[in-house]
């Protein structure tokens, strides 16, 4: 059973692509029902942005702002997160 979870725990970190942003990057935050617009359900998008990280917190989470400079009210877990590329 050890060498099972062992083998299971290699494989997870073999294949996770971990999201590693740093202050001034440009970032989409994922769209989630009860944050998208009325009305639009079959085709909304699945990600809004960009955002600019302004601060890496712990745990993973990271303070947003958009790109005019007004921070958003909560952190975001890197999990909700991908990085925008222009």
């Amino acid at each position: 059973m050890a060498s099972y979870h062992q083998r299971a725990i290699a494989h997870y970190n073999k294949m996770a692509w971990p999201c590693v942003c740093w202050t001034g990057t440009l970032v989409l935050r994922k769209v989630f029902e009860n944050t998208a617009e009325a009305e639009t359900r079959k085709f909304q998008t699945n990600w809004e942005g960009p955002y600019v990280v302004a601060k890496a917190g712990d745990s993973r989470a990271y303070h947003l702002q958009t790109l005019d400079g007004v921070s958003l009210l909560c952190p975001w877990n890197v999990s909700n997160l991908k990085q925008y590329y222009q």
